[in-house]
């Protein structure tokens, strides 16, 4: 018996040093082997309205019919010799979607574990709804809505899979934006703070050719971007390297037609125990999110990034952990 007994243990010891070992040299892979894809430039100045608001800050109006018929003119142009009807469709639904209905307006009584939150003030302000277009040869613009946070001047941070989708098998979207302080405007239209266009997308190699159930360990990235208009709001602080467990604060943009435009939601945090995961995510069953929520910052008590949501299933959220070396590779 106490032969087996020291045979197991020894097998459980090389078994957990392996799973430390391929931790540490995946962990090195992710740090620099990063990808970048440049994104497909779309002026959307003739969808807005500029003006100055009694504070003295400059409010910007989108249009979102406008809005739509410029991506509808990209798409011709990428295009040219596709003659038929253009059709802007969710990329989960498959339905079709208008700017404005991306936003949502309506409070979900059934969702009680997230609640509506201001989208001014510290950190609120720093967090983006983005926008984002995968333009296929049928007539289709696949829309993906979801979160990005300011970590720099030029660079928000969010999830991989918001921009490189590996789901349907896009890859790269087309092109982006990222919008700031959204609000609906009682004369129609969304009102809006800043405005960022996408330049560059940025990834790592695990996340990109790692199976899907097993790359989320590795579902992070990040969006060059150029500023447009409105104000820049300030960068989010990172706490590098985030205790193993805690208390935390999803904050994110909502997808869904008719759900709240801007939430967020608390709960307790452990590290995920999953051996492909190798620790580098966070695991939740307090924190609720809703489609558009991925790439959302995961805030401590101090205002702190502590990580960036990935995805969530069975009443579990799960967040990318804010460790050197994904910090690393945020800013490379």
């Amino acid at each position: 018996m106490r032969k087996k007994g020291l045979l197991l243990t020894t097998l459980l010891t090389i078994l957990l040093s392996s799973v430390l070992f391929w931790g540490k040299a995946e962990a090195t892979q992710v740090e620099t082997d990063i990808q970048t894809k440049e994104a497909e430039s779309i002026d959307f100045s003739a969808s807005m309205t500029k003006k100055m608001t009694r504070s003295g800050a400059q409010e910007i109006t989108i249009d979102g019919d406008k809005w739509d018929q410029i991506v509808k003119e990209a798409y011709r142009k990428k295009f040219p010799d596709y003659t038929g009807e253009i059709r802007i469709t969710d990329i989960n639904s498959g339905e079709e979607i208008t700017f404005e209905e991306s936003f949502g307006e309506l409070d979900n009584p059934l969702t009680r574990a997230r609640v509506s939150a201001p989208v001014t003030g510290n950190p609120n302000s720093s967090i983006g709804k983005v926008k984002l277009y995968y333009f296929l040869s049928d007539g289709r613009v696949e829309h993906g809505s979801a979160t990005a946070f300011k970590i720099a001047n030029d660079r928000f941070a969010t999830a991989g899979h918001v921009f490189y989708d590996k789901e349907h098998g896009y890859g790269w979207a087309g092109s982006g934006s990222i919008l700031l302080g959204c609000t609906r405007s009682k004369t129609g239209g969304i009102n809006t703070t800043a405005l960022y266009g996408i330049t560059q997308q940025v990834t790592n190699m695990d996340w990109i050719q790692t199976p899907l159930q097993d790359a989320w360990r590795s579902d992070f990235g990040h969006l060059k971007v150029k500023f447009y208009a409105g104000k820049a709001p300030a960068n989010l602080s990172i706490l590098k390297d985030p205790p193993s467990r805690g208390y935390g604060m999803l904050y994110g943009y909502n997808g869904k037609v008719n759900d709240v435009t801007f939430s967020k939601s608390s709960g307790n945090l452990v590290t995920a125990t999953h051996n492909k995961w190798f620790g580098w995510l966070y695991e939740s069953s307090g924190i609720q999110s809703a489609p558009g929520m991925s790439g959302g910052p995961v805030m401590n008590a101090s205002n702190q990034v502590i990580g960036i949501h990935s995805n969530s299933g069975n009443g579990v959220s799960r967040s990318v952990k804010m460790s050197s070396t994904v910090v690393n590779a945020l800013f490379k």
